[in-house]
């Protein structure tokens, strides 16, 4: 008994020792295995970052070279002043409009701006001189040029505004990147197209695109100038007068007025033309009159020939009877 009960507490023993050695290994391999398909993942995840980190660079480098592109020229940049539109009008009364708008176009013209429009209208003797001129000035030039105009003469009135439009001159700005990066993607596709009809779908979508692109260039163009050229309005009139009174009228009224005065106009001047005709109408009446006369009668004449009754006709082959002859008995 004692032998047997030796073995059999032996074999229990390497049979544990056995199963803890299985159990061991196998946890080993799981774990090993496990850890590989952490990194394996992880690999992955690294790998399809790299990827997205390496398509963000591209693309924003893309974006930047748009941008850089479009802003040359750009009235101003990011964290400088904000863009700024101004505008100022200026009315005053001067001794000699001629002189004052002269002096005037001196001023605009020496300061680097330009006159836009300009109507001049030269005094009389029941209205003196008025002239209203639109200046462009370049905007560091404005106030400069503002207190120089207002030495023509007496300043009745000045108001001026100012329009932010730095957040939409930067919306055109980005979607002209924007625009212009699919425009060259497009065009490389058109490149890459397979068939015709890809070609020509592209293309449509490419010609639409452009033209986006050429109506925001052109409405960033105005704002740039509009930002870089401030704008004044001039009023001037002679001291004789109130600016009030030299301005042309507008309104129904002036309407009204204007209207009758065309129409009397156009009066005057059928009236003078019957007046100039008059003559030579009495000379043509005199010779045509015994003309007129003369056909007259002579037509009547023919007329009444022509209708007189002829000769009576025999009929039924018997010879008509003669006036005043007695019946047969």
């Amino acid at each position: 008994m004692g032998t047997r009960t030796i073995v059999a507490a032996v074999v229990a023993v390497l049979l544990a020792l056995l199963t803890g050695c299985s159990s061991a290994d196998s946890g080993a391999e799981n774990a090993g295995a496990d850890a590989a398909s952490g990194y394996a993942a992880d690999a992955e995840e690294g790998a399809e970052g790299a990827a997205a980190q390496e398509g963000g660079d591209e693309a924003g480098s893309r974006a930047a070279e748009a941008a850089a592109e479009i802003g040359e020229g750009s009235v101003a940049a990011d964290g400088e002043a904000p863009l700024m539109v101004r505008r100022v009008e200026l009315e005053v009364v001067v001794e000699a409009v001629d002189a004052a708008v002269t002096r005037a176009r001196a001023t605009v013209t020496g300061a680097g701006g330009y006159v836009s429009s300009e109507d001049v209208r030269p005094g009389t003797e029941d209205r003196g001189g008025y002239g209203s001129l639109v200046l462009r000035v370049p905007s560091a030039e404005l106030d400069p040029v503002v207190a120089t105009l207002g030495e023509l003469g007496q300043v009745q009135s000045s108001s001026s505004s100012a329009d932010d439009v730095t957040t939409e001159y930067r919306d055109v700005e980005a979607r002209i990147a924007t625009l212009e990066a699919g425009a060259t993607r497009l065009r490389d596709l058109v490149e890459e197209a397979p068939d015709v009809e890809s070609i020509a779908s592209l293309e449509r979508e490419l010609s639409t695109r452009e033209a986006e692109l050429d109506a925001l260039k052109a409405r960033m163009q105005v704002l740039a100038d509009d930002v870089a050229r401030s704008t004044i309005t001039l009023h001037l009139a002679e001291a004789s007068q109130d600016l009030d009174e030299a301005r042309p009228d507008t309104g129904f009224v002036a309407g009204l007025q204007q209207g009758w005065d065309a129409f009397a106009a156009s009066v005057t001047v059928l009236l003078t033309l019957l007046g100039a005709l008059l003559p030579f109408l009495v000379v043509l009446g005199v010779i045509l009159v015994p003309v007129l006369w003369w056909w007259r009668r002579r037509h009547a004449a023919s007329s009444a020939r022509s209708t007189a009754p002829s000769a009576p006709q025999a009929r039924d082959g018997q010879t008509p009877e003669h006036e005043g002859s007695a019946p047969q008995q």
